[in-house]
C-alpha cells in the first residue's frame, strides 16, 4: 500500500488516478478509464458513509461494480469513533480476522486509515444483489434462525481465544473510556432525555434510567465467557443472498464492524433479538432461537456454557444494551428521514423485552452483585481452560 497515492477523504475527492493505483494491488492489469458513483446507505449506516461505484474497466478478474466506504462526515462521529476506536477496529478486523472469522464477510480490495485525523477508506466486495432487509419492518423467523447459526459459528470459532487479547484494536467496549468519563456521560444524558421527552413514548427505559449510575460504582468485570463479537448486530448490517422464503440459503453476509471485539457471546444476540424483530415475534419464538444458538454452540465444541448459564447472560445484556441507548445520541447523525421510524422500532422493543425480563428486578440488585461477579470472574482466569 505504499505505492499507493494519499487517499481521499471524500466521494468527491474520488478520481479514476487514485482507483487505478489502489485496485492494482490486486491485478497490475488494470486500466480504470472512468465511473459512475451512487451514495448508498443513508439513514442505515451511523458512522460512515458509502456510496456504490460503478467501474469502466477490461480487466475480468475485477468486478464492475464495487463499494467505497469514508469516514463520516459529521465530526461529531468522527470524534466519537475516535473515542472508541470503532475505526480502527474494524480495519483490525478486515486486517486480523476477516479471512478466518467463522462467518461470510464482504472482500476487501484495499482499506487506508489516518487514526490522527479519523479518516479511512475502504474498498470492498458489493454484495448486490442481496440487500439488507429492513430493520423497521422487522426479520422474519426463519432470517433469525439464520443469524442464529452464523454467530453461534462466529462465537465458538474465537471463544475464549487467546488470539483476541493479543491484538492491538480488540479491548471490549464497555472498557475503553474511564469509569468515571461513562458516569458524567450517562447523568448528562439522562437528564437531557428528561428535557426533551426521548423516552417518554417509552415507559420501562424511562422508569430504568435512575437505577443506572449505581452499576458505575466499579469498574466492570471482564467478559467470562470471552469471544469475538459484532458488536451491532442489527438487520441493516446482515445481507441474505437469497430469499429464505425459497429454499436453502447460503449463510449471512456480515458488514459494519466497527464495534466488534472482545465480549460476552450474549452481546450479539441480545441486540438481534430486542433490535431486529418485532415484539410479537421476540415474543412468540424468543426462546427457540436461544436454544438454536446455544445447541450450535455445543455442535462447535462448546462446553462448560449451560443453557441457564446463557440466559443469566442474555437478560444481563438487556440492561447493557439499555445503558447504551441511554448515552446521548447526538454524536450520531441522525438527519435522514428514516432514522426516527428505525429508532422507535429499536427503543420500543428494547422497552418491551425490558418489561418481560422484569429487568427493574434485575437493575436493583445487579449493583451487589458486581463485586462478586469479578471475583468469579478472577477465579475462572487462575484455571483457564485452552482454546478449542
Amino acid at each position: 500500500m505504499s505505492n499507493v497515492s494519499k487517499f481521499p477523504h471524500t466521494l468527491d475527492a474520488l478520481d479514476t488516478r487514485w482507483l487505478n493505483e489502489a485496485l492494482r494491488l490486486q491485478t497490475t492489469d488494470l486500466n480504470i478509464t472512468d465511473f459512475e458513483a451512487e451514495v448508498i446507505g443513508v439513514g442505515q449506516g451511523f458512522m460512515a458513509d458509502l456510496a456504490r461505484l460503478r467501474l469502466k474497466h477490461s480487466n475480468p478478474d475485477l468486478p464492475d461494480q464495487i463499494i467505497i466506504k469514508f469516514a463520516s462526515h459529521f465530526e461529531a462521529t468522527r470524534l466519537l469513533a475516535a473515542r472508541m476506536n470503532y475505526y480502527g477496529r474494524e480495519l483490525g478486523f478486515y486486517e486480523d480476522c476477516a479471512a478466518d472469522a467463522g462467518v461470510r464477510v464482504p472482500k476487501i480490495f484495499y482499506q487506508a486509515f489516518e487514526p490522527e485525523t479519523q479518516h479511512f477508506v475502504v474498498l470492498m466486495e458489493d454484495l448486490h444483489p442481496a440487500e439488507p432487509t429492513d430493520q423497521i419492518v422487522g426479520n422474519s423467523f426463519e432470517e433469525s434462525k439464520a443469524v442464529m447459526l452464523a454467530f453461534a459459528d462466529l462465537h465458538a470459532t474465537w471463544w475464549n481465544h487467546p488470539r483476541l487479547e493479543a491484538l492491538s484494536w480488540t479491548a471490549p467496549i464497555t472498557h475503553v473510556q474511564p469509569i468515571g468519563d461513562s458516569l458524567a456521560l450517562l447523568k448528562e444524558s439522562i437528564a437531557e432525555a428528561e428535557v426533551s421527552g426521548r423516552f417518554d413514548r417509552y415507559p420501562c427505559i424511562k422508569k430504568l434510567q435512575s437505577l443506572l449510575p449505581p452499576l458505575f460504582a466499579m469498574e466492570p468485570p471482564p467478559p467470562s465467557p470471552f469471544t469475538l463479537v459484532h458488536g451491532d448486530l442489527r438487520s441493516d448490517n446482515i445481507f441474505f443472498p437469497q430469499s429464505l422464503q425459497e429454499g436453502p440459503s447460503p449463510s449471512p453476509v456480515i458488514i459494519d464492524w466497527q464495534t466488534t471485539g472482545i465480549g460476552q457471546p450474549m452481546t450479539d444476540i441480545t441486540r438481534w433479538l430486542t433490535q431486529s424483530i418485532t415484539i410479537e415475534t421476540r415474543q412468540a419464538h424468543e426462546q427457540t432461537l436461544l436454544k438454536i444458538y446455544h445447541e450450535r454452540l455445543v455442535e462447535r465444541g462448546v462446553s462448560n456454557y449451560s443453557f441457564k448459564q446463557m440466559c443469566q447472560e442474555y437478560r444481563l445484556n438487556l440492561i447493557v444494551t439499555l445503558l447504551m441507548f441511554s448515552m446521548s445520541m447526538d454524536e450520531i447523525d441522525q438527519s435522514s428521514e428514516r432514522a426516527d421510524a428505525l429508532f422507535h422500532a429499536m427503543y420500543s422493543r428494547l422497552d418491551s423485552a425490558l418489561a418481560d425480563w422484569r429487568a427493574e428486578k434485575t437493575l436493583k440488585i445487579l449493583p451487589f452483585m458486581i463485586p462478586f461477579m469479578k471475583i468469579g470472574v478472577w477465579f475462572k482466569s487462575q484455571f483457564k481452560r485452552s482454546p478449542l
